[in-house]
């Protein structure tokens, strides 16, 4: 799956903005989940936070953490902070994105990441990990602002040591140490 595949209906959105109508409802969020990619997450543009996500945004990493979900503009800053900070190069590409409602749409996506710094307590591991994922992105009832996003993604190579390590000692994530670092 590359960045060559893409959905008919995004493909169809962009020939419209081409040819100069009006952005779509569909094509603001479109817009708006490329800007959560592209400039948030892959080159790292904290100061975004607050225009991307509702005060009250939930990011639910539903497969490696589901127990302990990122709450809110600040929460998802720290998260994208913690991110950045164990893997300076982390990229990720969107290949697709599909609506699913009237306020929601799947991206499937694909990136890797190199441990370079610390993750979840662990010394940088310098493993690249390429993962992929779907994730469901909804939106509040205007379209403007991301109210929650589900994350599906596979591990990164740290994510398997810590999950190892959890099940040894019976400790929770790296979420509920920061979430005890935020209060």
């Amino acid at each position: 799956m590359g960045s060559t595949v893409r959905s008919q209906s995004v493909q169809r959105q962009e020939r419209a903005l081409e040819r100069g109508r009006a952005p779509s409802e569909v094509q603001r969020m479109v817009d708006h989940v490329k800007k959560y990619y592209n400039d948030f997450l892959t080159r790292g543009k904290e100061a975004l936070a607050s225009q991307l996500f509702d005060d009250d945004v939930v990011h639910k990493d539903l497969v490696w953490d589901p127990a302990h979900p990122t709450v809110g503009v600040h929460g998802m800053q720290h998260y994208l902070h913690d991110l950045r900070t164990a893997f300076p190069d982390f990229t990720i590409e969107i290949d697709q994105i599909a609506t699913c409602d009237m306020n929601s749409l799947m991206v499937q996506y694909s990136g890797t990441a190199t441990g370079l710094g610390e993750y979840h307590s662990h010394k940088p591991s310098h493993h690249v990990s390429a993962f992929s994922g779907i994730n469901l992105v909804r939106f509040n009832h205007d379209r403007s602002k991301i109210v929650e996003i589900q994350v599906y993604r596979s591990a990164f190579a740290e994510d398997r040591l810590e999950l190892g390590e959890r099940e040894l000692h019976g400790e929770g994530g790296f979420r509920e140490l920061r979430l005890r670092r935020l209060v």
